[in-house]
């Protein structure tokens, strides 16, 4: 009955190709990891991890750092950085962080709370340090006009955190940022101030650009939903006027108002962000006979942002004769 057995050299021939096989893969993943925890060594070691609250920050520091720093932004696309919350997932990822850029925002304090154990080698610097701030629309329940300040102490909740809007806002920044950054990688300030003052240059340039599209609407008002461009609007000269209210959707009576004054200035659109439910802007809109215009103040390339800002004004200021 032996015909019926497998030869001896045909087990051991199985027996090693199996192992043969077995070791190729075990020594498949040991490169693969050891590649992996070579490139992660590598990129641990020269780039200078860095974290912020929204992308247009992101982009300010990306301009400088160029491939010497590695970015990561709190807030993801689409979501709103004054209510959302980082899940302990997403905090575990930024372990590594060495620098943590702050302006004010509400995802910035929550993250801030627990930043000595989930971040313990960070270091938290303030961006707005050397930046005039102004009182944040959605902590009073009064409005403030161009040049107007709050006659109590605001606390650092009540402080608008909008900053980067303003392009003469936006220089301070990343002149705050850039020291930060040298402080951190000395090796590396040579770099860093070479990009700043190519980036400063192209934002003193745009500042003149926007100056002068809107130097004809000085002194008028434009509506928005959530009011996020008081220091575009306080650079300007303009003044933006909220559909929201202290966080809140406008009360029917209030809408009305609204409506007529936007009536009374001849306003020819309503910008709302993307962010937030649009329905009470579209009502106001339609009220008036005005565009329903989506802009997001959150967009990462800041050049193309804030032109698209300008463009979207000078369609609201546009005649009824002239208008789209």
């Amino acid at each position: 009955m032996t015909a019926n057995r497998p030869s001896r050299s045909y087990l051991t021939l199985g027996v090693g190709v199996t192992l043969g096989a077995l070791l190729l893969i075990l020594g498949a993943l040991v490169l693969t990891r050891l590649s992996v925890a070579r490139r992660q060594a590598l990129e641990d070691g020269s780039q200078l991890r860095v974290l912020v609250a929204v992308d247009p920050l992101a982009y300010f520091v990306e301009r400088v750092g160029g491939d010497r720093v590695a970015v990561s932004t709190l807030t993801p696309a689409g979501k709103d950085p004054e209510s959302f919350s980082p899940t302990p997932a997403d905090l575990a990822a930024l372990a590594s962080t060495r620098l943590f850029f702050r302006v004010g925002l509400p995802v910035e304090e929550r993250f801030a709370q627990n930043i000595a154990s989930i971040a313990p080698n960070s270091l938290a610097v303030d961006l707005c340090e050397r930046v005039e701030l102004l009182p944040n629309p959605c902590a009073h329940s009064h409005s403030h006009s161009e040049g107007e300040t709050c006659s109590h102490s605001c606390s650092h909740s009540e402080v608008d955190p909008h900053v980067w809007t303003s392009p003469a806002v936006a220089r301070l920044l990343v002149e705050q940022a850039t020291q930060a950054l040298c402080e951190a990688a000395p090796e590396n300030a040579e770099f860093f101030q070479a990009n700043a003052a190519t980036f400063d240059a192209e934002l003193a340039a745009l500042q003149t650009e926007i100056s002068k599209r809107l130097t004809p609407f000085k002194g008028r008002t434009f509506v928005v939903f959530h009011p996020a461009y008081g220091y575009f609007a306080n650079e300007f000269h303009l003044t933006q006027r909220a559909i929201e209210a202290q966080g809140k959707a406008p009360r029917p009576r209030e809408l009305a108002e609204l409506s007529q004054t936007a009536r009374a200035d001849g306003l020819r659109a309503t910008i709302v962000q993307p962010e937030f439910d649009r329905a009470a802007a579209q009502v106001v809109a339609n009220e008036i006979g005005a565009e329903l215009i989506v802009h997001s103040p959150l967009e990462k390339d800041y050049f193309v942002n804030l032109r698209a800002l300008t463009d979207a004004l000078e369609r609201s200021f546009a005649p009824s004769s002239t208008a789209p």
